[in-house]
């Protein structure tokens, strides 16, 4: 069986995540911790298409990195342009990453 990841995608979703864990524990921006309901929105809108995204790249399915794309999309593009310039303009460079993973793994086929 032969290998094929796709290290686009790996860094998509670990830069993800760990935008996601800088945002809600370490964020620069707030001195408040976040709140629960904040937590759970991004665990559901960002950190589960990253774990998705991490699947589809070691898997080399391109309908799965299309789905983490699709599914971060409405958040990531939130956090991209809600507040310009901030760190969280980094979430659009995942998304930009997500989709270049699922062209690459889409032209591998």
């Amino acid at each position: 069986m032969r290998w094929s990841i796709s290290y686009v995608g790996v860094c998509a979703s670990v830069g993800s995540l760990l935008l996601c864990y800088w945002f809600l524990f370490e964020n620069p921006y707030l001195e408040i911790a976040a709140r629960r309901d904040t937590v759970l929105i991004l665990l559901a809108m960002l950190v589960a298409p990253a774990v998705l995204g991490l699947i589809a790249s070691f898997t080399n399915r391109s309908r799965l990195m299309s789905g983490a794309f699709v599914w971060s999309l409405p958040y990531g593009l939130y956090l991209t342009v809600g507040t310009i310039p901030s760190i969280w303009n980094l979430f659009g460079l995942m998304l930009a990453c997500y989709l270049i993973a699922a062209i690459q793994m889409r032209k591998r086929l």
